[in-house]
């Protein structure tokens, strides 16, 4: 799944309801979140991805982020998650 544009406190609530609906019609498997599109991030948006990481596996589903655009890796650094949102190197 290829995520698009601002990820904030004002969007941050309609990727989790997209999510939990996907999550609630799925048998497991692994969700795969390209994060390149992202052109904003604030806190919100970055705690919103670690509830993800944290809580779909709680459904079997294991999430994997790949290729971070700078801006949300910058977000990440700043507030010290780069490790526990498994951002790994630069894209």
């Amino acid at each position: 799944m290829h995520l698009a544009g601002e990820l904030d406190a004002d969007t941050a609530h309609a990727l989790r309801e997209h999510l939990a609906v996907l999550a609630a019609h799925s048998a497991g498997g692994l969700l795969v979140l390209d994060l390149s599109g992202i052109t904003f991030c604030d806190y919100p948006g970055l705690y919103t991805l670690l509830s993800i990481r944290r809580t779909l596996p709680l459904a079997g589903i294991d999430v994997q982020f790949t290729r971070a655009s700078g801006v949300l890796r910058a977000t990440a650094e700043r507030a010290g998650l780069t490790t526990q949102l498994a951002l790994g190197g630069a894209p």
